[in-house]
């Protein structure tokens, strides 16, 4: 199988299922145990809490906070923070609009800033939104869009914060997290981002939410226990978190290696299309985009009949976050964009891994450009 849906979910790497065996083996613990093994369970938590911080600029040394994976950290960042006004996107991950609504069914207000026909936020209406509201405020705005792969004017957005008073700046960075790099310092990145495993190499089922050096007011979603500072009760998951540290060292070691390998894949992909596809979009040209998602229309084909097709040639790519694309519905992004729900249900995501390689990009081009010639004679025949 081609696996061009690595911003669903991408392969653990041998060096990642090395550490998650070694952990299991190791006889380490509950790391809340008084004894060695326990004490085995605490070293492996300490080493994966500095491999996460390997990868970002300014935040606390003592920041990270195991979870489950993002879903569970936005959620926990929209529970925890005491603040009755909550800004976010119009085309953030379903977990955070989800924590909106919530949020706003609990009686906070939500208000929402629009993008423009590339995905980006708008500044000036963002600025505005943010000056209308009095009192502790909550900005939400991810770092770089899972569907598009637009990467959100952070830096701008932090600056524009930076002087207002009880705000948190969050950002959802489940996709950025090791592809761009991150720094929390005061005026140029978020209070607090929240970032995902399995977008990294790392397993499913773990993730983190940083703490920039300033720190942030944030309370437990989950009770029970002391465990991560006392703001995520239960036992942790050793053995992922030690698979997570695996992943952030390796990319650590190879980041600029393993962006410029990611950037030639999506462009040779989306170099062949225009050559085999003339008539084949890329919906982002004039926005900077993270270098391992491409989000093309096909025009005149139908999105799900391309996927379900290319699945069958052995070839992985998606429609959507994959947390909402099952639903018979047009991407929320996508229609955010300015996009007619035909043309958003005619559009299709690949994303790329530094594990493919430039022939299985090859094929994989020669398989699409043969799939959506196949479904347009199917449908001029129908006709």
């Amino acid at each position: 199988m081609i696996n061009l849906d690595a911003a669903a979910n991408s392969v653990p790497t041998e060096e990642v299922i090395d550490a998650v065996v070694a952990a299991m083996r190791s006889g380490a613990a509950n790391p809340a145990s008084a004894h060695e093994l326990g004490d085995r369970a605490r070293i492996v938590l300490t080493r994966a809490r500095d491999s996460v911080l390997s990868l970002l600029h300014g935040a606390m040394d003592d920041g990270v906070t195991f979870t489950s994976g993002c879903t569970e950290a936005n959620n926990t960042v929209f529970a925890g923070i005491a603040a009755p006004t909550i800004i976010t996107s119009t085309v953030e991950h379903p977990s955070v609009l989800r924590s909106a609504e919530r949020a706003a069914s609990s009686g906070k207000t939500v208000l929402f800033a629009p993008v423009d026909r590339n995905g980006v936020v708008d500044l000036d209406k963002l600025g505005a939104i943010v000056a209308s509201v009095q009192g502790p405020l909550l900005v939400s705005i991810q770092f770089a869009n899972s569907e598009t792969g637009v990467i959100q004017p952070i830096a701008a957005i932090a600056a524009l914060l930076a002087t207002r008073p009880r705000t948190t700046f969050h950002s959802d960075a489940a996709q950025a997290f090791g592809k761009l790099p991150i720094d929390l310092s005061s005026g140029v990145g978020p209070d607090v981002i929240t970032v995902s495993g399995h977008k990294l190499h790392a397993p499913m089922g773990v993730g983190a939410i940083v703490a920039a050096e300033r720190g942030i007011p944030l309370a437990a979603l989950l009770v029970g226990g002391d465990q991560e500072g006392s703001l995520r009760a239960g036992t942790e998951a050793v053995p992922l978190i030690a698979g997570l540290g695996a992943a952030c060292d390796a990319r650590a070691d190879t980041m600029d290696d393993c962006v410029l390998r990611m950037s030639q894949l999506r462009n040779r992909l989306e170099v062949g299309l225009r050559e085999t596809l003339p008539n084949v979009r890329l919906l982002v040209d004039e926005a900077d985009r993270l270098p391992n998602i491409s989000s093309v229309r096909f025009p005149g084909v139908d999105g799900m009949s391309l996927i379900a097709q290319l699945d069958s040639r052995g070839v992985a790519a998606s429609q959507g976050s994959a947390c909402s694309s099952h639903r018979p519905e047009p991407s929320h992004v996508l229609m955010a964009m300015g996009m007619s729900e035909n043309d958003a249900f005619e559009t299709v995501r690949f994303s790329i891994s530094t594990l493919n390689t430039n022939d299985e990009i090859d094929e994989a081009t020669s398989i699409i450009a043969e799939t959506v010639n196949h479904l347009k004679d199917l449908s001029w025949a129908q006709a």
